[in-house]
């Protein structure tokens, strides 16, 4: 019997990527997508239930959550974080609280902009109207922005491992609150109360974790060691980086702000917004070994070849069984909330899934721009990919038929990830170097 034991074979080979930063980084960021998925999909089945009798609540609370993630999101500047935390050591924690002001202020000054322009416009989201709803929202975007950001920061100091924790600790908790404020204290708001009250909470323990322990113990461990990026080259960075985070931060939660603003039934825009989330925890999925490939890229470039190489293998291995199993699920999933759930909602999720496999490759590709620093192109296809889909939204959605937004996320990314195939492949062979100065920060 002298076959092998595919049990051993697995668990070795799971040890030997553990072994491996990039794979172990990138494990984690999956792990924490798994737990935000179930997590995600129990959350939402639960208001489902506990709304049951008026779905409307449901649609009117989870379109203020999308506009607060959008304000909170958009202004987040975890790109810089992700690309240069790890090469920065010296000045490590001034560049984190530069991000968290940066960001915050920024969140602060769209969240006012939103508050002026959406409200009085779109009905679903006239509770935003007045003051004291006002400062509420503008308090809960910059908490949305920060809890983001710390992800950004565990990431780009290679300890990714504590996102999953973070994060099933929040949606635990979200889910006790959902029940208890749907219940009991204040129904009509228990969605977006239960989301964000764990934010608020989480802000202050996890940050004391990042400052006293993690940077100080990143600061030794990598003081003096190769490159360092200086203040120009972040600066260069910056413009082409954060126009392309704001590009793909708004094809995920602008759209559906377009959407909801475009619906006139809240019960349809609850429909809506159950595919859409999960749709987007895939995204997430697709997301997360790009950026593995852009701290470890940026943390030694002469392995760029060979980490864009293992990285599209175990992009693939980990999606395309993943898409498959939802594209033939959900519909018996989702018919769980409810008929219209899985008759509205479920050949939405299909397609959005479906989406997927190409938008792993435009990711992996950008995970590439980032280490080479070529920032103009990441807001070329980012900016490509986020306006394709906001004009043909409008365009051809008539506010009925769902399966519309699927069509065109999926066209605009297959499009898209045709046209970077040529340059994905060309980069697992020989990587251009990295640009970064010498004696920065």
């Amino acid at each position: 019997m002298g076959g092998r034991n595919p049990v051993r074979a697995v668990v070795g080979g799971l040890r030997g990527d553990l072994s491996d930063p990039l794979f172990r980084n990138a494990y984690a960021l999956v792990a924490n997508g798994a737990f935000t998925g179930l997590l995600g999909l129990a959350y939402w089945t639960l208001g489902a239930f506990l709304y049951d009798e008026d779905p409307g609540i449901v649609g009117r609370n989870w379109a203020a959550v999308q506009a607060i993630m959008f304000v909170g999101g958009v202004t987040m500047l975890n790109f810089l974080l992700i690309r240069f935390l790890p090469q920065t050591a010296r000045n490590a924690k001034r560049l984190v609280l530069t991000c968290y002001g940066v960001g915050s202020a920024g969140a602060v000054l769209l969240g006012l902009g939103f508050l002026l322009v959406v409200p009085s416009r779109a009905p679903v989201y006239e509770r935003l109207d007045g003051w004291a709803p006002g400062l509420a929202f503008l308090a809960l975007a910059v908490a949305w922005n920060l809890f983001n950001q710390q992800e950004a920061v565990f990431t780009g100091l290679r300890r990714a491992a504590w996102v999953p924790v973070v994060n099933l600790v929040f949606g635990l908790v979200k889910l006790l609150l959902l029940v208890v404020l749907a219940l009991t204290l204040h129904p009509e708001d228990g969605v977006v109360l239960s989301w964000f009250i764990p934010v608020l909470v989480a802000l202050a323990p996890v940050n004391a974790l990042i400052f006293r322990r993690l940077l100080p113990r990143h600061r030794e461990d990598n003081y003096g060691r190769g490159e360092r990026p200086t203040h120009r080259d972040i600066l260069r960075y910056f413009g082409g980086g954060y126009l392309g985070g704001v590009f793909q931060y708004a094809s995920i939660s602008l759209i559906p702000v377009v959407v909801a603003s475009r619906l006139q039934d809240d019960a349809v825009n609850a429909y809506f917004q159950m595919a859409w989330a999960l749709g987007i925890m895939l995204e997430l999925l697709a997301i997360t070994l790009s950026l593995s490939l852009t701290v470890e890229g940026a943390f030694d470039g002469s392995e760029l070849a060979a980490h864009t190489r293992a990285a599209l293998r175990r992009t693939f291995m980990l999606m395309t069984p993943t898409v498959a199993l939802v594209v033939v699920a959900c519909p018996f999933a989702l018919e769980l909330l409810g008929h219209r759930y899985a008759e509205e909602g479920a050949p939405l999720l299909q397609l959005l899934a479906v989406a997927i496999l190409p938008k792993a490759l435009i990711e992996l590709y950008v995970g590439v721009l980032r280490v080479r620093s070529r920032t103009r192109m990441i807001a070329v296809l980012q900016g490509a990919r986020f306006l394709g889909v906001l004009a043909l939204v409008p365009l051809l959605f008539d506010g009925a038929d769902l399966v519309t937004i699927g069509l065109v996320v999926l066209g605009v990314n297959v499009v898209i990830a045709a046209a970077v195939l040529p340059s994905l492949r060309r980069a697992c062979v020989s990587p251009a170097p990295v640009a970064v100065s010498t004696g920065g920060v």
